[in-house]
């Protein structure tokens, strides 16, 4: 047989660098696209495919058991999709002329030299840990991955506490906040725990919310007993027999706590491909291009380690979230495979629930607006989710920016009892179309009594956002 006709019959050999979101999607695609090709998927947990965005759930007692989070274990991944899965192994070098990976086994210490055609990044984020005093003691937690979780529910210290400290008030800092409140602990005093959430910012939500908006969900967390401290930072872990006793914040002020969670951001887990020769980016993201192709031809990255375009700015930008990790994942693993599909970019859309309310962002702020270049002007409305004489209406307050000069569409920010993702859906897609500010106001919005008002909420704020439209 000839040289030639033994590379056409060769399988492309595609290897995965971790698991989750972005990794299981990009190994799944790339196995749609060729059906024939050698798809190996390299994880250092033992989980190999599990819904992150569950873990609040769990830890509040709405869902039972992390094992309900598992939405494929490794075995279904060989069985039913061909696809080898290499748990408890750290890939810890690429070297991209040989187009080889080394692992180790974690569990035995085994080194492992694996063969590449295609290598997709897929290597996630990590905890920031930030750089105060006592960080690593006894009952300070980060709630990152399944792991992290599973040590928070299983420690004694967790179940017995009556009283804790978040440090972030970001989306995981918040949700986490709710989920305390409710898990039914009732500590040692037979009360509800004391949750306090210190954030350095003026503002929770600094990265997702404007100041205005903030204020409504800060509102909503007090009233449902959490206490908000705002514009300190923890600036030492204060503790007793090498345990936790609380925190001391830049102020001097100390609270005491029986355990701390610090939700302090994530950074890209870059550091594998940099060393490789791949290009970093935006806060040290591994740089990719619409195609997910790194800077080294046959190297594809996707999820919390890459960056991603904001298509309204047409800027790299880093959001580590679910939703990107999986899109860019498909477009990774599809083109590992010798395809040609694209990511068309994001807009930072995100939504989480906190007690009563649901909170959604898209696109730029009015703040982030001017940063970027624009002239923004922006309107606040409130109104309500259903007819006003149908039973369970709901407060919403929607915030629309907009370009002053353009009109252009630039962002929202929606804050609700309900109706929150489907409205915040809709201007995501205003973003990507470049639409104007009237055509949101004019639009043609359904109505009917349990779900909306016969004015739609979005056509009444895009409708006072655009009288300050040149």
């Amino acid at each position: 047989m000839k040289a030639a006709e033994l590379s056409t019959n060769k399988k492309n050999r595609i290897v995965v660098i971790g698991g989750v979101a972005a990794g299981t999607s990009a190994a799944s695609k790339a196995r749609r696209i060729d059906p024939e090709a050698d798809v190996k998927i390299i994880q250092e947990e033992s989980i190999v495919s599990y819904a992150a965005c569950g873990i609040p759930y769990v830890i509040e007692g709405i869902i039972s058991n992390f094992e309900e989070l598992i939405e494929r274990p490794p075995d279904v991944f060989k069985s039913k999709y061909g696809i080898d899965i290499i748990v408890n192994t750290r890939a810890y070098k690429i070297d991209r002329f040989r187009q080889q990976v080394y692992t180790t086994d974690l569990r035995s210490g085994k080194e492992t030299i694996i063969d590449y055609d295609s290598l997709i990044a897929a290597t996630g984020a990590r905890a920031v840990v930030p750089n105060i005093k006592g960080v690593n003691q006894n009952g300070v937690f980060f709630i990152r991955n399944y792991g992290d979780a599973v040590k928070f529910n299983d420690s004694t210290i967790t179940k017995h506490a009556h009283s804790c400290i978040i440090a972030g008030a970001g989306l995981i800092g918040l949700e986490m906040a709710e989920a305390f409140k409710k898990r039914g602990q009732t500590g040692r005093r037979g009360d509800m725990m004391d949750v306090t959430v210190v954030e350095m910012a003026n503002h929770i939500l600094p990265t997702m919310l404007d100041n205005k908006m903030a204020k409504i969900v800060e509102r909503d967390l007090e009233a449902n007993g959490v206490k908000i401290i705002l514009g300190e930072r923890v600036e030492e872990i204060l503790s007793r027999d090498e345990d936790v006793k609380g925190i001391k914040t830049n102020t001097k002020r100390e609270i005491d706590s029986d355990f701390i969670v610090l939700g302090t951001g994530v950074r890209p887990k870059s550091e594998i491909a940099r060393d490789a020769g791949v290009e970093l980016g935006y806060a040290n993201a591994i740089k990719v291009d619409e195609y997910m192709r790194t800077n080294i031809p046959d190297i594809f990255a996707a999820g919390d380690c890459a960056t991603a375009r904001n298509y309204i700015t047409n800027k790299d930008m880093y959001l580590p979230l679910g939703t990107t990790a999986n899109k860019q994942g498909r477009v990774a693993g599809e083109n590992a495979a010798g395809g040609n599909a694209m990511f068309r970019g994001i807009a930072g859309s995100a939504i989480t629930k906190v007690f009563d309310l649901f909170i959604g962002k898209t696109g730029l702020t009015s703040e982030e607006a001017l940063r970027e270049g624009f002239d923004p002007v922006e309107e606040v409305i409130e109104s309500i989710t259903r007819a006003g004489y149908y039973p369970g209406n709901k407060p919403i307050w929607i915030n629309i920016v907009a370009d002053r000069k353009s009109g252009i569409v630039l962002g929202s920010q929606i804050v609700g009892g309900e109706g929150v993702k489907e409205r915040i859906d809709l201007i995501a897609l205003a973003l990507l179309l470049k639409a104007d500010i009237r055509d949101l106001a004019s639009y043609d919005a359904c109505y009917v009594p349990p779900a909306s008002p016969v004015w739609e909420p979005v056509n009444i704020a895009a409708s006072q956002t655009a009288k300050l439209v040149i």
